[in-house]
């Protein structure tokens, strides 16, 4: 039996700060079992009664956000799973944008304009504060779970679109590591983050769909977190859009110089690039989870 979805709507994170959120519980529960895996979507994505309406998106409703609570929770079986839906989404005739507002600053598309002091990882941690709550009650039944800060690990996990998440956390990493008077909830927030997971990356502007500064990656690099990469030619092999891949190797290449064990893997390189192939990386991560 597939483990049940909750939607939480309007979930307050900082102040005047919301996000609907899709709990899936771990296959297998217990009290020791803290760890919490998080999901920021691509563009399309959505509740599967929203794209079923859109002429675009119903071709693509095998990786709704409950579908892909599915897929991942087959996949890291026992994980709290939390997919974080963007505050906002800009449908147009053609096709529909995730906007993730809530975490980085970005224009009507979600292309972002990374900024240190926005306080995503502040508006995250409060998420988190109140989905735990909540999964208290959704799991009583199946035994007390009295979350500690010292047994939570997180991972953190961007497809598409949803990598602008993780890259303005980087931008904030480098912030509170340089700055003298640290906010140490934040900071020890920062510590619980035990991986981070960047699926082919990709957003509507032409630059910075991947991190190269250096004095931010090799912030990154002090906190010892584990880095998976995983793409495929439709972003990394666009003709159209070379500067993903190229910032892609420019980005890997600068962790593996830092002594970050990165873990990279090409999917689908001898298949012609397509949208249904960069969609299928999230099945194809089941190989690759450890």
């Amino acid at each position: 039996m597939p483990p049940k979805n909750w939607i939480w709507k309007k979930l307050p994170g900082i102040t005047g700060r919301f996000n609907d959120i899709i709990y899936s519980s771990p296959i297998s529960i217990s009290p020791l079992n803290q760890d919490i895996f998080i999901y920021f979507g691509g563009d399309v994505q959505d509740l599967h009664k929203n794209m079923e309406q859109h002429a675009d998106s119903k071709k693509y409703t095998e990786w709704s956000l409950e579908n892909t609570a599915h897929i991942l929770s087959t996949n890291f079986p026992n994980k709290h799973l939390l997919i974080i839906r963007p505050s906002r989404i800009h449908v147009t005739k053609n096709a529909s944008f995730s906007c993730f507002d809530n975490f980085v600053p970005s224009n009507d598309y979600g292309v972002p304009s990374f900024c240190p002091t926005y306080n995503g990882l502040k508006h995250l941690q409060a998420l988190v504060k109140s989905c735990l709550e909540n999964i208290k009650t959704c799991n009583e039944d199946k035994g007390s779970i009295d979350f500690s800060s010292s047994n939570i690990k997180l991972s953190l996990m961007g497809f598409s679109k949803g990598c602008v998440v993780l890259n303005q956390f980087l931008q904030e990493f480098y912030y509170y590591n340089n700055k003298p008077d640290s906010d140490i909830e934040v900071t020890n927030f920062i510590k619980l983050i035990e991986s981070m997971w960047w699926l082919d990356g990709g957003h509507g502007g032409s630059k910075d769909t991947w991190i190269t500064n250096k004095h931010v990656l090799e912030s990154f690099a002090k906190l010892k977190i584990e880095v998976h990469i995983q793409v495929t030619p439709y972003q990394v092999y666009d003709s159209y859009r070379p500067w993903i891949g190229e910032e892609e190797n420019h980005f890997c290449n600068i962790l593996l110089s830092l002594g970050v064990p990165v873990q990279r893997i090409l999917h689908f390189a001898d298949q012609k690039r397509s949208l249904e192939l960069h969609f299928k990386v999230l099945n194809a991560i089941g190989s690759y989870n450890q």
